[in-house]
């Protein structure tokens, strides 16, 4: 009996298994690109928590997603424990479902219009008389998120050599939400409830991935008092919060980071579900938190009632 972590990131799950191990819980490490499971056979007994990224193929995984849903489909027919299952993925690779689920539930998105080929990304920039921004459907860690203040600078780009097409062939062309100050907020989940928020200083990129791996020193941010690019926010508190809580139970996700950035009239745009969630850990020592321990936590807890 044992915790199955389905991933593809072995420096994204280090922590998890730390925690894991102090907590005397039993897993095994499924990597999607090196385990071998026979689908033929009954899964084994266990607790199964899919930590697969939309952003794999940035590390040589281009079908680990793919992979994961093939395993979780297996799962899935054997009524097995799953943690973020075919509904979690489905969301974490497509930011098309995700803003059609978030909006079933009332939640303010920016306007984005989603494109394939050049030819549509350019026809798609006519609907834009402010600034815009570019990102791959199928993305993670901000991959192919870029800033233009019109078309002609969009036509620069894509015709160029630098342009970089998202995996699935789908751009989205969204609109630019700008705050004051410049920073994004996200709320982080824990079987499916309120863990904590923290507050991301993004003025100087649209790679806000909190993983230690991506962010290996204390990088200075101005607009958060401890200096820290991550800050956790003390006792916060929004409305948006029920919302969230009741969209990732209605698509059974347990685990998850959801991201929003307030425009300048307070207005709150959310525009990313990230169910296979990291933490900043130098974030996490100024207060008493820690994510990473909760999900080993929440892991035990659900080992015990299987």
């Amino acid at each position: 009996m044992k915790v199955y972590i389905i991933h593809e990131n072995e420096d994204w799950t280090l922590p998890l298994k730390e925690h894991l191990q102090k907590l005397s819980v039993p897993f095994e490490d499924w990597h999607m690109d090196k385990v071998k499971v026979n689908t033929d056979l009954e899964p084994p007994l266990g607790v199964f928590y899919n930590r697969m990224s939309a952003s794999s193929h940035a590390r040589g995984h281009r079908f680990a997603p793919e992979y994961t849903a093939v395993i979780l489909n297996w799962l899935s027919a054997y009524k097995k424990r799953i943690i973020n299952g075919e509904n979690a993925l489905a969301l974490e690779i497509s930011k098309s479902l995700q803003y059609k689920r978030l909006k079933e539930h009332g939640i303010k998105i920016p306007r984005s219009i989603f494109c394939s080929g050049v030819e549509g990304i350019l026809k798609a920039a006519d609907n834009f008389t402010k600034p815009f921004i570019t990102k791959h459907n199928r993305a993670g860690r901000g991959l192919g998120v870029k800033l233009f203040q019109n078309k002609e600078e969009l036509d620069t780009y894509v015709k160029g050599k630098n342009f970089e097409d998202s995996i699935d062939g789908i751009t989205i062309l969204q609109e630019y939400i700008e705050a004051d100050p410049k920073v994004i907020t996200r709320i982080e989940f824990i079987n499916s409830k309120f863990y904590y928020a923290v507050q991301v200083d993004a003025s100087d990129s649209f790679q806000l991935c909190p993983a230690d791996s991506c962010n290996i020193e204390e990088q200075f941010c101005p607009t958060n008092p401890d200096g820290n690019k991550f800050m956790i926010v003390k006792d916060y508190r929004d409305t948006i919060l029920e919302k969230y809580e009741k969209f990732l139970k209605a698509n059974n996700v347990e685990v998850a980071g959801i991201e929003y950035v307030k425009d300048t009239n307070g207005i709150n745009y959310t525009y990313d579900v990230n169910t296979n969630t990291n933490y900043n850990s130098i974030a996490e020592k100024k207060t008493n938190f820690s994510g990473m321990k909760a999900i080993a936590e929440f892991l035990k807890f659900e080992l015990k009632k299987v």
